[in-house]
């Protein structure tokens, strides 16, 4: 953690101004960061939401807290909330929970952002649909361009759109979210109790993957989920993937789920897993605890089978999660670097097209931010004035943050302006 940063983060809680419009909706909404080892990134976020109706609540499992100045300035805001517990993931999801007073929750990475906008759309539908127990807007990862001066967009999970799983009957619902899986529900808009029964109870697993799957068999059970198509989370490719258990820790690879689910070695978290989300989701659904135990039995094998391919291919790429660097990607991030930004760009382009061609992954690149309304809208996204402030505001958050972390040549955030000149 570095003093410019925390200078930076406590400047920005202690002085920041509201930024928004229709904020009274996102004050039924409370931001959940769990986090390891980040706190640089985690004062970042707090620097963020701190200017939100949002509240946020950060459950730090780091060796030591953040710093007296920190947490002071933090303190003072009636919106913040900065937890330090040295625990597993699942107890500092457990411990968020308890601590939820809003009428609807979200999860964030400590390296991402919900924007405003994304957020109030999904509000706004669960307010109208009483029905629905969450909803989720559409995905952007943002990558480097010259170490952050600027940021490049690209779609990320397209299966999210329009994707629904509306059915009636709690265990059709659970099949039909099964077949294709969407990684919908992990960062989408809950109502509250419900994210309380879903991520508030995950156990600490041998594999991470699994905590996910019980998230999402959780509330698929509970309710009716759907989809909106408004930008809501912006995916960071800044760190490397963070196994999430002791044991994946010391493969150095994820330990995936139709792995560990047809290992019998795993026996007893398979009947924990059966057990956690039996416990939480069958009175409520109006299923016999056999029944219901049964189904999600039933579902955690389909997406076993279903997937089975899809992980094994993970397993063969470098740092147990992330797939090699092919030639073309190589070329566009040394044209990043040294190359005037339109010619950059285009040569970015042009790797999107032909990634998208031969249906491999970055295919759906959107370009740098005055390239995302036409490129937005073409690809069936609500592109809006207040989502592309938004992500200007990021672009610029992000791009001040680096300044301050990796360069260290600023002091305060009024001389960051100096250094960009």
């Amino acid at each position: 953690m570095t003093e410019q940063v925390e200078s930076w983060s406590v400047d920005g809680i202690r002085h920041g101004e509201p930024w928004g419009i229709n904020e009274d909706l996102l004050s039924d909404l409370t931001v959940v960061v769990p986090t390891w080892s980040r706190q640089d990134f985690v004062l970042r976020q707090l620097r963020f939401w701190s200017s939100s109706a949002a509240r946020l609540i950060v459950v730090d499992g780091s060796d030591s807290a953040l710093s007296d100045r920190v947490r002071s300035a933090v303190a003072d805001h009636p919106r913040l909330t900065y937890l330090h517990h040295r625990c597993s993931f699942a107890d500092r999801l457990r411990i968020a929970g308890e601590h939820l007073s809003s009428k609807y929750a979200v999860m964030l990475g400590d390296d991402e952002f919900h924007l405003p906008s994304g957020l109030r759309a999904a509000v706004r539908i669960l307010n109208e649909d009483a029905d629905l127990v969450g909803c989720m807007g559409q995905v952007l990862s943002f990558s480097p361009m010259d170490g952050y001066r600027r940021c490049l967009f690209s779609r990320a999970y397209p299966g999210m759109a329009d994707f629904s799983a509306m059915q009636k009957d709690p265990t059709e619902r659970l099949v039909a979210a099964m077949d294709p899986y969407t990684m919908a529900t992990c960062y989408a808009v809950l109502r509250t109790p419900v994210w309380q029964r879903s991520w508030g109870s995950v156990g600490s697993y041998s594999s991470g993957v699994a905590a996910e799957m019980q998230q999402a068999f959780t509330v698929h059970l509970l309710g009716p989920f759907r989809s909106n198509n408004a930008v809501q989370w912006l995916r960071s490719v800044e760190n490397s993937i963070t196994p999430v258990s002791d044991l994946e820790s010391e493969r150095g690879r994820m330990l995936w789920f139709p792995e560990w689910w047809e290992n019998h070695k795993w026996d007893v978290e398979h009947h924990e897993f059966l057990d956690r989300i039996t416990a939480v989701v069958a009175e409520r659904v109006g299923l016999p605890r056999p029944e219901c135990r049964q189904a999600i039995n039933a579902g955690a094998q389909l997406f076993a089978t279903r997937n089975r391919a899809e992980f094994d291919s993970l397993d063969q790429v470098e740092g147990g999660g992330r797939p090699k660097t092919s030639l073309l990607t190589r070329v566009a991030r040394i044209a990043a670097a040294r190359f005037p930004d339109g010619v950059a760009l285009t040569i970015r382009h042009l790797r999107s097209i032909i990634q998208k061609w031969r249906g491999a992954q970055g295919g759906d690149y959107l370009g740098a931010t005055e390239e995302l309304p036409s490129r937005l809208e073409n690809a069936g996204l609500v592109s809006t004035s207040e989502l592309l402030k938004e992500v200007a505001q990021v672009e610029k958050l992000v791009r001040d943050f680096h300044l301050l972390r990796n360069l260290g040549l600023v002091e305060s955030s009024e001389s960051i302006e100096e250094v960009q000149k």
